[in-house]
Formats: structure tokens, sequence, C-alpha cells
């Protein structure tokens, strides 16, 4: 589940610059800005038999994204904490989450609508609930609230 905040897991702080308000906007994520609901996310095992668990059944998730790029990942779970990082838009289809605490996680991205946003890439999740997370293939689709 650590893993998911790290890339899925999508919004508070703000970077100083520029105009009166002191934000920093960066022109790259301004189609990303908004507070995001989870309305599809599973994770998939890369290792047979590769079984897939609906996240969403268990937790829910949204993600708030600032201007800047900071964002804030809620994944409402006992024992997950909220995650603040930073958004880098790589190009026309690559995004990375830079959390504060713990690794990049890029992941592809793809606007079904401009508020509609669909997000794939690794993650982690604990398939069997023995305590460790095993590599896996997320998928979340987000709906801009």
């Amino acid at each position: 589940m650590k893993r998911w905040l790290g890339w899925a897991t999508i919004v508070v702080a703000i970077a100083a610059c520029g105009d009166s308000t002191g934000v920093e906007i960066d022109p790259a994520v301004a189609p990303f800005v908004g507070t995001w609901d989870a309305v599809v996310m599973t994770a998939r095992a890369d290792a047979p038999p590769n079984q897939e668990v609906d996240v969403l059944s268990i937790a829910a998730f949204w993600i708030n994204i600032q201007p800047s790029g900071t964002y804030t990942a809620t994944l409402e779970f006992p024992g997950a904490r909220p995650e603040i990082g930073r958004l880098k838009v790589e190009d026309a289809s690559t995004l990375t989450l830079h959390p504060e605490v713990g690794d990049p996680a890029p992941s592809t991205y793809f606007f079904a609508t401009p508020d509609s946003l669909i997000l794939d890439g690794a993650t982690e999740f604990d398939f069997n609930l023995d305590g460790t997370n095993e590599p896996a293939q997320g998928h979340i689709e987000l709906v801009r609230q």
C-alpha cells in the first residue's frame, strides 16, 4: 500500500516566486491542478498467478495537486498517512511523483477528458497479507472534483 502513495499515491505546499501570491506556477502541471477522486484503482501482481486487487474495495484514494506541482495524496486505509511531494511532468505521456519520503514513482498518464485522468505504473501491494509488499502494476482512474 505504501507505494500507492508514491505514484498514485497525487496536494498542498507551494513554492515561492513570481506573482503577488508568491506561487510559482508550472505550466506543465496546469492540466493536473485540482482535487481528484479515484473511481478505479487496481493492483495486478507482476508474478504468476498475476492476482488483481480492487484497492477501492478496501480503501478510498484522492489526490490534490497545486499549480506549483506540490501534491498531497491520501489513501484512506488504517495506518496509512497522507503523502506530500512534487509532481513533475516528464513529457506528453509520463509524469513522476517525487514524495518527500520514499522513491520517485514514474507513471504514464492519459486524459480521457479534461476532468478524467488515467495513471498506470509500477507499484507494490501486499497480496498475501504477510506484511511484505510484492511488485505489481497499478492502474488508477481519477475524476476531478
